[in-house]
Parts: structure tokens; sequence; C-alpha cells
């Protein structure tokens, strides 16, 4: 039975969805609407006027949010666009009750379900037509942020396949149970409206118990061939007598991606449903979730495909209508896929040839960019998520390379740290009213169970003491509760990241002896320690049976929280994990998504390494956005848009798992037009240091011989006019590190020299706020410049300089030089091709006019004792590596002008092994 709160907050939500259906109200006519109706329901759903505060500031949070409609690319083939002429003939009864769901309880508004409503419309009717008569293999790939709500856009596209005809839909969910059980549960909820455990119970002593839309209506069924208590299993259908001609409705199965099970199913489906041509006649449709991870085949062509890959596909061609669809947020090894495999076994591939979807994600949705990005906009309110964790500590508790045979018999400070900070934040959402909501934290430090399950002990050691200790201490005066060893610890986290403003409100804030007494032993006493692995079963995070109180939880993993586990609640993140590659860092990011009125409270503790590799992938994740506008704005297929990402210099790191077997150079076609590159990342050798800074010095002396000095606003120095032959001969001589993989000197100084239109180049030194450097000759001048102050990471063979963004210069080097008429020309073109709002212009929007081709360069003065607002050190200088006072780096930016330019470099696969942890990489 719903509480009054409940209630309340149900009716609220639904009158102003009604009554705000197209525009979002004002804040005046949000709190008018909200007192109308509590006034006049009071009589009947009487709630306090603290609960009735916290309602507001709820629905407040939900009644503004948008979301864009998104950008698809098509191939140039024809389609026969379907779906607007069934709208006539159809009730879409599925989809009406899911859309009523998630109005009336989840509290979308209705902007935001329209535009779900149209952009599920568009992906449906980019799939084959199930009412059709022709045979036909669609294959397409829909694109979202990490836990952005990918899956509320499949299950519409579910509950709209099953509407339009779709009798068989096969959900692919994640390699692992658990993410297949939560997936299955998600459905049961969202799209059959049944629970499914009671539906596959051979006894059938419970025939139907309805859930999530299931309470909006069952005229209509979907029968579920798989539970969340059972993958699929051949013997049960078997006991019930269940085939998919046995059932007149959309069946559905929801399937780990695992051999034995996808083999289980196609045996299965040919000995009970295929006709007498060996196809079977209904239209499916298959949902891969993750679909980067083993669905993507990464033996060599000569090799049959990997096991998933071939299932998958054998999966497919069984069905005489299929269509494929592929969800992920780390496109990139579906793009490698070759497009033009295809066997006469297995089928096609699953190179999403027919169309490439990209989401909008909802407004309120928090992203790399709002925590690892470089535009200030976007960031502003999420400066203070990051802490850092330094080698200098964990190292002596979880090195990034320990074995499974680990002995944990401590845990580090930050992670105690993290902790109490997590019981602290499950204090303050009790203050703002979110009793029955989810709380989470993830401990995320090692892949090995054996070990995750030590940490869970001591952590569990660790929350029974606090426990204990509030609950015999909380209520006593504050000088002598401060004299209780665990109580002094959370009030001094408590004090160092400034809670009691958000304890209460920023005009009178909580004092923490009030907080202590009177809220926060209640706040901690349900929290659980709990290990999420393969030993620890698969309900070990049963969100589901703590609907009604709200699952407090403490979550250590590894496998199971990298990819696809949704964390409900997260509010604190602890990461200490090694990976080089987008899809696995960006993947382990659980703690992107929705934070409902508690976006100020979320921390996450992680590695300066990973912040580090975070900004990198960030900037490289939205210019892949960015890519997929351009290619709509210029009418460009699905197949174009895999050969401009192979040729992205930053998809080296990506394919590096798939190109490992090679023990020799590569040679990569990589597109070096229209972007800023860089060399953030130097070799530790003294020598190489030391000649590098020769060559730059050398290369500054010479400037007023052979370029021309300009005045400008922007840049105290600058120079244009500068020959090729000099610019060239600089790449040549500077040296850089084997994983600064966008920058080969060598390859970048060929493609000038053979290129007719690189002539004359214009060259700046970029300042910044270091003290006066006076070490730089420039004809008979001694240069008076202030260089670039950075921190640094540095290990006995690399030098990183630049912390988070993994990059030398700050934003808008790209637009130095140009006047206010080629900047108005770059942001006006950037604008008509970018259709999603994006209000931050990037380095490469000025490199796509007609200018000249430019080279940046860089002093960096190495902040090597600077400190930020917390004591931590910024730089990270490993034991035994001299790192010089100043380093000096380069950034060229080659124009695209119209002409794509195209370098080929040679990817020494031998020498990125050696930085490159295979192991790891084949784990995840």
């Amino acid at each position: 039975m719903a509480t009054n709160v409940e209630q309340l907050e149900g009716m609220i939500s639904s009158m102003m969805n009604t009554e705000f259906s197209e525009v979002r109200p004002t804040d005046e006519e949000f709190e008018r609407k909200a007192i109308e109706i509590r006034n006049l329901l009071q009589p009947m759903i009487p709630v306090s006027d603290e609960d009735f505060s916290n309602i507001k500031r709820k629905l407040r949070a939900n009644i503004v949010v948008k979301m864009e409609i998104g950008i698809v690319i098509k191939d140039k083939q024809p389609h026969q666009s379907w779906l607007p002429a069934r709208r006539a003939k159809k009730d879409f009864f599925f989809w009406k009750r899911y859309k009523k769901y998630l109005e009336e309880i989840k509290h979308w508004n209705p902007r935001v379900t329209g535009n779900l409503d149209r952009v599920s419309d568009e992906i449906v009717d980019l799939l084959g037509d199930p009412e059709s008569n022709v045979a036909f293999q669609r294959r397409g790939l829909v694109l979202g942020d990490v836990q952005s709500g990918k899956t509320a856009n499949y299950t519409a596209i579910c509950n709209k396949a099953a509407d339009t005809g779709y009798r068989v839909i096969i959900v692919l969910a994640g390699m692992q149970e658990n993410l297949r059980q939560q997936t299955q549960g998600r459905l049961d909820a969202e799209f059959s409206g049944r629970k499914s455990e009671y539906l596959l119970d051979p006894k059938r002593v419970i025939e139907n118990v309805p859930v999530g839309v299931g309470k909006y209506g069952q005229d209509n069924r979907i029968e579920s061939f798989t539970s969340v208590i059972k993958d699929f299993d051949k013997n049960i259908l078997k006991a019930l007598n269940l085939s998919l001609h046995s059932v007149n409705t959309t069946v559905v199965f929801v399937i780990k991606k695992n051999k034995s099970i996808l083999n289980n199913l196609i045996g299965w489906l040919k000995t009970n449903n295929v006709d007498e041509n060996g196809v079977i006649n209904l239209p499916m449709l298959v949902i891969d979730d993750e679909a980067d991870n083993a669905s993507v085949n990464t033996n060599d062509e000569e090799k049959d495909p990997t096991a998933i890959n071939d299932a998958v596909r054998r999966l497919l061609k069984l069905f005489h209508q299929a269509s494929y669809l592929g969800i992920t947020a780390t496109p990139y090894a579906n793009i490698f896929i070759n497009p033009d495999t295809e066997t006469d076994m297995q089928g096609q591939d699953l190179f999403p040839r027919d169309f490439i979807y990209l989401l909008s994600p909802p407004t309120n949705y928090i992203g790399a960019e709002n925590i690892f990005g470089d535009d200030e906009e976007k960031t502003e309110n999420y400066s203070n998520v990051l802490e850092p964790l330094y080698p200098d500590e964990m190292d002596a508790f979880f090195s990034f390379d320990h074995n499974k045979y680990l002995t944990v018999t401590e845990l580090p400070p930050s992670m105690k740290e993290a902790m109490a900070y997590f019981l602290l934040v499950n204090g303050i959402r009790d203050v703002r009213g979110h009793h029955k909501e989810h709380r989470s934290m993830m401990i995320h430090v090692s892949r090995f169970t054996d070990v995750q399950n030590q940490i869970r002990d001591l952590a569990n050691e660790w929350v029974i003491q606090m426990r204990s200790d509030l609950q015999s201490y909380a209520t006593l005066s504050e000088s002598e509760s401060s004299q209780i060893p665990g109580i002094a610890y959370l009030k001094a986290v408590w004090e160092r990241h400034s809670l009691s403003g958000k304890a209460g409100e920023p005009a009178n804030p909580m004092t923490w002896h009030q907080f202590l007494t009177k809220y926060l032993f209640k706040a901690v006493a349900p929290i659980d320690v709990r290990a999420v692995n393969q030993k620890s079963g698969a309900t070990s995070l049963d969100y589901f049976n703590h609907k009604d109180d709200g699952l407090r939880v403490i979550a250590v993993g590894g496998n199971s929280l990298s990819r696809g586990l949704t964390l409900e609640g997260l509010c604190v993140s602890y990461f200490y994990r090694k990976s080089l590659m987008y899809d696995t860092l960006l993947q382990m990011g659980r703690w992107f998504g929705y934070r409902p009125d508690y976006g100020d409270l979320f921390k996450i503790w992680i590695s300066v390494e990973a912040i580090d590799w975070y900004g990198y992938i960030t900037a490289a994740a939205e210019e892949l956005k960015l890519e997929i506008a351009r290619m709509k704005h210029d009418n460009l297929t699905p197949m174009d848009f895999g050969l401009k990402v192979r040729q992205d210099p930053a998809s080296l790191i990506v394919t590096a798992r798939n190109k490992m077997r090679s023990a020799t150079f590569v040679s990569r076609p990589i597109t070096v037009s229209g972007r800023l590159l860089e060399t953030p990342r130097l070799r530790t050798d003294a020598g190489i240091l030391k000649s590098n800074e020769e060559v730059f010095k050398e290369f500054v002396k010479k400037l007023p011989s052979i370029g021309q000095r300009v005045l400008r606003d922007d840049a105290r120095y600058f120079w244009s006019g500068i020959s090729k032959d000099e610019i060239e001969q600089l790449l040549r001589d500077f040296r850089t590190h084997p994983w600064q993989l966008n920058f080969q000197g060598a390859a970048l100084a060929d493609f000038i020299r053979d290129s007719d239109d690189m002539n004359n180049w214009d060259v700046f030194i970029a300042e910044g706020s270091g003290e006066t450097y006076d070490g730089v000759i420039c004809g008979d001048e001694v240069l008076q410049i202030n260089p670039e102050k950075r921190a640094v990471k540095a290990t006995s063979g690399q030098i990183s300089i630049s912390g988070t963004k993994v990059r030398v210069g700050a934003g808008g080097a790209a637009k130095i030089g140009l006047s206010e008429e080629q900047r108005t020309v770059a942001h006006a073109k950037f604008v008509a091709k970018n259709s999603n709002g994006a209000k931050h212009i990037p380095d490469k929007a000025y490199l796509e006019i007609d200018r000249p081709p430019i080279l940046v360069l860089h002093i960096v003065a190495v902040d090597k004792v600077g400190t930020d607002d917390k004591g931590n050190l910024r730089s990270q200088i490993d034991a035994g590596v001299n790192v010089p006072d100043y380093l000096f780096a380069l950034g060229i930016g080659i124009p695209d002008n119209g002409e794509e330019k195209i370098v080929n470099y040679m990817v020494n696969l031998v020498e990125l092994r050696s930085y490159y942890d295979t192991e790891e990489d084949n784990d995840e």
C-alpha cells in the first residue's frame, strides 16, 4: 500500500505533467501548482510540511529535465519506411503502458517521454518490417553515454517491436549472471509486466504476478522464456511444452553472452521451431547490450570467428526475418568489424551497415564531460567530485600489478575516508527525505575474487565498529562524543568535506552535533558490505527486494562492476584499476549517470593515472559524437564513419588489443587534418630530453631569419610565413614517447614534405602563469617568457604532462593568430554542423576553415611540489626519476580545408606491448 507521501508525490507529478506537457513551468508556477494540489488533497492524503518540501524538491528536479532527439547516419541503400503507416492500425498497447509507467512511477516528464517516443519510433522504423513477406537481415548500432539510459531506450524499442509484430525478441545481456538477472528483472517490470520467476515454474503454483507495467493492463501479453532465476533452459521449456509456435504472442529471451547458452538456444530453435526449409518464419529482433563486448570477432580473418560472434551470426541466419541492434557506449570495436565479412555458415558479420543512431542524453545526465571534460560551463558544478589516489599510498596495499594471491590485512587510509564519507552521505540523504532511496558505494581495486572478498571482510569490520560507536556514544555531549575515535574520525571527514551546509540550508547549515545525535546512527545502521562477484551469487545487489526501504550497500567487486551493472543510488566510488583501453575505462565508470537531488554529494576516489586517461578519452569520445553529427550533415554512411574512426590517431589505443598478435610494425592510415596534435608524453631519458631542449631552442633562435614577427593581442611571440622545410626538420629531430600515438614526428615530417599546400606556417610560443623564463634566445633577443605551469606524472619510462587532460596547452590554442572574421566563420561552421546545441567550441573547429597550418611551441614549468587545496601533491614523480624544471613540447594544427589529409603511421607493436597489459584487458 502506497504511503501518503508516495500518493501525493504521484498525484502532483501526474497533474504537473498534464498541465505542463509542452513547456517546463517556472519556479513560481511549480510552487503555486504544488500548493494547490496539496491543499486540495490534504483532507484525504495529509503530509507534514517537511515531507511536502521533500516532495517538491524531488519533483522540481524532474520537471525541468529535457532530452533532445538523436542523430542517425544511414546506408544509402533504399530502406522503405514502414512504421508511420502502421500508426492508424495499431493501438501500441505495450508502448502506451510503458510510457504511463515512466511518467507515473518514475516521474519522467512528458517532454522526455515524448522525445523517447520519437527516438524509439525512428529506430524501430530502421529495423525490418515484421509484417512484410520479404526476407531481411538488418544491422544497426545505437550509441549512448555510459549509464545514460540506454536500457530505457531499448526497452521502449522492445515494447514497440512487440506492438508492431516482432514475435521473437532476444536480449543479449552481458556475460555474467548478475547482469543478466538485473536486465531480466528490469524487462519483467518494464516490458512483460509479470514476474518471470513464477512464469517458468514447472509446478505452476503461481500463475501470474503483475509487476511494473503489468499493473497498467494485461489485455495483451509478452511470454518470457527465461527468468530472473534461470537463463535459457530447454528442459524447462520442454516440461512446460513451450515453443515459439505454442504461444500466439511475442516471446522474449534474456540470455548471457555465453557460447554454451547460445548454442543450446540455437539447438532448441532448430529442433522445435524451424519449417521445412530449415528456417524460422517469425520476425526476430536481437538486442545486443554492450555490443562491443564479446560479440565482436577478434580473430584473424583467415581463422574461424570467435565463439560468441559465430553463435550470434548463426542465430540471426536461422530466422527468415532478423534485425540485429547493438547497444553500446563504446562503439570502437564494432566500427573495426570488417563490413565485408560474410560466410555461408554464419551469414553477415555484425558491422552496423544499415544505420548508426547516436542518442542524446537528458539534461540531468552527469557524464564524462561533466567530470573530466575541458568545457568549464559543463564542469563547474562538479569541480570537487574527484579525490585523487596516489601510488605513494596505494602501492603498499593494492599495486596495479598485484596477483590473486595478495593477502589484504589492512585497508588504505583513503578507502576508510571514502567509506566514512559514504556513511555521512547516508545521513544527509535522510535529512533530505530520501529514506526509501537506494544508496550504493563502489569499491573497485582488484579483478581477483579472493582479494575482493578479503576487502569486503575488512570493510565490514570497519563499518561494524563505526556502527557500534554511533549506537553507544552518538547521544553524548559533543565534547564527550568527540573523545570516541570513530566519531572523532567521522567528524574530521565531515569538516574536511564541508558537509554542514549540505546537510542543512546554505543560510542555516546543520551543526555536527545535531546531525550526529538526530540522524547518523539511523542512517548507518542498515548499511551492508557485500562482494559482487561470481562467488557471491547473483543476488548480492537485490535492489528490487528493498524497494520499500532502500538498499544501503558498499559493493566490493571487479569485473561485475566493470560493465553494464547498474549500482542504484551510487554516491561514492573508490576506483584503482589499471587499463589503457577506452572501452574498458569508460565502462568501468559506473559513477556516470543520474544523481537526483544528490548531485552535490557524490564523489570519486580515483588514481591520478586514471584521471589522466579519462581526460584523454573524454575528448576522444566527444569528438566521435561530433563526427557523427558532421557525417549526418554531409549525408555520409556507417561505412564512411567506420573508415573515419579507423583513421583516428586516438583509435590506435582502442584497437591495440586486437592487433597485439602482430610482432612487427603495422602501418596505419591516420587522419591528421582538422586536429591539434600535441606531445604530452615524453621519454624520461635525460639525453633525449636535453636533445629536445636544444632542438627547440635552436628553432626559436633562427625564427627572425626564417619568418616574419607579427604583433598580436593574443600572443606576444608570433611569427608567420615559416617554410615547411623548417617545420619538417623540427619534427624529425624532436622525440616523443611511443605511447604518444597521435604524434609521430617522422611520419608527420614525411607528410609535410610531400604536401603541396602546407608551405607557409604560423608559429607562436604559448604562455601561462609560470615565473619568467629567460633561457630562450630569438635572434639577438633574450625572450622573457611566462611558461605554462603544469603538473606531471613521471615513471621510469614516461613523463606525462598536464594531469587530467593528457595534453600540453590550454584549450583555444588553435584560434591564436586568427582574425575575428575567421573566428566567426569557424564558430558558425561548427554550430551549423552540430545540432546538439554544444556551446563549447573545440580547437578542431578553428582548423576547419581556410587558414595556414600552425606550430605551437610550449615551455612547461614543472610544478613538482605544488599542492591542491587539500594538501595533495599535484605532481607524482617516482623515486629515482629525474624530471628537469622545464620541459619542451610541441603542438601542430593542420587545417582541414575540405580535403582530408592522411598520414601513414608505423606502429611498433612489440614496443607497445611492453607498456600494455594484455591479460588485464582480456580479463575485461
